[in-house]
């Protein structure tokens, strides 16, 4: 059987989140994204902890940001 990954703490130092964003979760494997909003990135993380993916070292999570650069 192969190696399990251990889930890694993460410490955050943002501050708290005053609005909503949308967190984007991209496996890099398929290739498929999986939007979501939360309260800062702790509430980003905590759901997709309760998502149990299978695999964590497949996935990124990214922040979508409502001004993009031109």
């Amino acid at each position: 059987m192969g190696k399990l990954m251990k889930k890694q703490k993460v410490l955050t130092l943002a501050p708290k989140a005053d609005h909503s964003s949308v967190y984007v979760f991209h496996n890099k494997k398929y290739g498929t994204n999986l939007y979501v909003n939360a309260w800062g990135a702790d509430e980003a993380y905590q759901t997709f902890d309760d998502c149990e993916f299978t695999n964590r070292s497949e996935w990124t999570i990214m922040l979508e940001l409502e001004q993009q650069p031109s």
